[in-house]
């Protein structure tokens, strides 16, 4: 019998091996500065089957690949900004971004070695909620080009953006996790008073703006409150700051 089951698990090793999905080729190494990487990890290459990340941080690499927030990944500081890295990549052929995730994690376990986990954490969190009637957001069904403008912290508008694009920048700037339970799923406008919010906690470089609270409430009649939520992590275990030779 233990035979038959370590016959069995060799197989499945073999098998899930075997389904793993690879870049036909990929370049890794380390960037020799530029221009910062913005704040999305995204893939900057729209050509289908084809991926590039240059100049990043391997955080928005790891980001991508598992299709997870900033605040989704913990590890060591270097992979938020110290070290940065080009990765170009092509698939054998067209390929959509859920395989293209997945060619990218095999980059990263064998081009750097890196070895995770994942584990779920009761974590502060701000949680952006419906407010009382509708929002006060316009649904846009066109394919307008996405835009974030308006010129001023008071007067900040949002164009053809989802809602999570939204929590996404208020994550960045407040102290926590900020999770989209709106249910608003489509893309929208509206505009917002932001004067008032501060970065990591800080205070705003307005003073005298509304909280981002009392904004969010009467701008969009949505409402942000503060609780404890289950939120999944990827944990990396260990990580090589210096991939594997092309």
């Amino acid at each position: 019998m233990i035979r038959m089951t370590a016959a069995v698990l060799t197989l499945a090793c073999g098998a899930a091996w075997a389904q793993a999905l690879h870049f036909e080729v990929a370049s890794v190494k380390k960037a020799e500065g530029g221009t910062g990487p913005g704040d999305i990890a995204r893939n900057m290459d729209s050509s289908p089957g084809h991926f590039a990340m240059r100049n990043v941080p391997l955080r928005f690499a790891i980001e991508w690949a598992y299709d997870l927030k900033d605040y989704q990944v913990s590890g060591p500081d270097w992979i938020k900004a110290d070290d940065r890295f080009d990765i170009i990549a092509t698939a054998g052929g067209p390929a959509p971004d859920s395989q293209m995730r997945q060619m990218l994690q095999s980059v990263l376990i064998e081009r750097f070695q890196m070895k995770s986990h994942r584990e779920t954490k009761e974590l502060p969190a701000y949680v952006l909620l419906p407010g009382r009637g509708e929002a006060k957001v316009k649904e846009i069904t066109d394919d307008a080009t996405p835009s974030i403008g308006g010129g001023t912290p008071d007067a900040v508008q949002f164009h053809s953006q989802p809602i999570s694009r939204f929590t996404f920048m208020l994550t960045r700037r407040l102290d926590r996790p900020v999770l989209d339970q709106t249910g608003l799923k489509g893309k929208y406008d509206w505009t917002i008073d932001l004067s008032g919010l501060g970065f990591n906690g800080r205070e705003p470089e307005h003073p005298g703006g509304p909280s981002i609270f009392s904004a969010i409430q009467r701008d969009m009649n949505l409402r942000l409150e503060s609780r404890k939520e289950p939120i999944e992590i990827l944990v990396i275990d260990s990580v090589s700051r210096n991939p594997t030779a092309n």
